[in-house]
């Protein structure tokens, strides 16, 4: 005989333990612009490309080419490529720098999904961020700044270098891609992030509400910490195994 799920967990109903359906996959975005081209931006752009999807590159003076922007790939000033996509993506440093990209861009990207991926900066070795482990998070702030845009936390947990090797070597097999999660509180900018994310190469993981965007800026810090100890592969991930 099967244990009754709330003995364990109280307040948890038999009912909340049966399967769900999933829910549909949402399109996939026209176009995805990423805002900052630097180390995690770059990678981001080229690994896109590489999966076939439609991407502009959003960087200031962009007049000049950014040696990790493809040539396959339209560079435009930030504003312009937030104006020609459906997704943005703020591959920018916390704190100041995306302050100030937020305040440049919000009139831009009122109505937009946009997702956020920067982590706290971390002490050599040191846990937790210094912020403390209750936030709030930078995509909280954002979403604060931004309040008509439609905020996201996502690939925060996965690095450049993971992104460029899904650039140059392609996706891993559908059971080992890393698992990607995704917080928003827009139900249907967390699908279109999760689709975009699964087009990636990624496993989507759907990670309820904005305010987990605290556990998963935690997460990225135990894998950093996890592949310190390794030797600093740049290769740590994380697969969350569901029924």
């Amino acid at each position: 005989m099967s244990e009754n799920p709330s003995r364990w967990w109280p307040g948890v109903t038999e009912l909340e333990h049966r399967p769900r359906t999933a829910p549909a996959a949402a399109p996939l975005p026209a176009r995805t612009a990423v805002v900052g081209c630097g180390r995690m931006g770059s990678a981001l752009v080229q690994a896109a490309l590489s999966q076939g999807l439609e991407v502009v590159a959003g960087v200031r003076g962009h007049q000049v080419r950014r040696p990790g922007v493809p040539p396959g790939v339209a560079q435009m000033e930030p504003r312009e490529a937030v104006a020609e996509a459906e997704l943005v993506v703020l591959a920018v440093p916390p704190g100041l720098p995306l302050r100030e990209a937020a305040e440049d861009l919000r009139p831009a990207l009122a109505g937009k999904v946009v997702v956020e991926l920067s982590n706290p900066l971390m002490r050599w070795r040191g846990m937790p961020a210094p912020r403390g482990p209750f936030g709030p998070s930078e995509a909280e702030r954002l979403a604060q700044r931004l309040p008509r845009a439609r905020i996201a936390k996502a690939l925060n947990t996965v690095s450049a270098k993971a992104l460029r090797r899904i650039g140059t070597v392609g996706p891993s097999a559908d059971d080992h891609r890393v698992s990607v999660p995704v917080a928003a509180d827009d139900p249907e900018a967390r699908r279109t992030v999760c689709a975009w994310v699964e087009a990636l190469g990624f496993d989507s993981v759907p990670a309820g509400p904005l305010t987990q965007a605290r556990s998963l800026e935690h997460l990225a810090q135990l894998l950093c910490h996890i592949d310190m100890e390794a030797g600093r592969t740049g290769l740590v991930g994380c697969r969350i195994v569901r029924p």
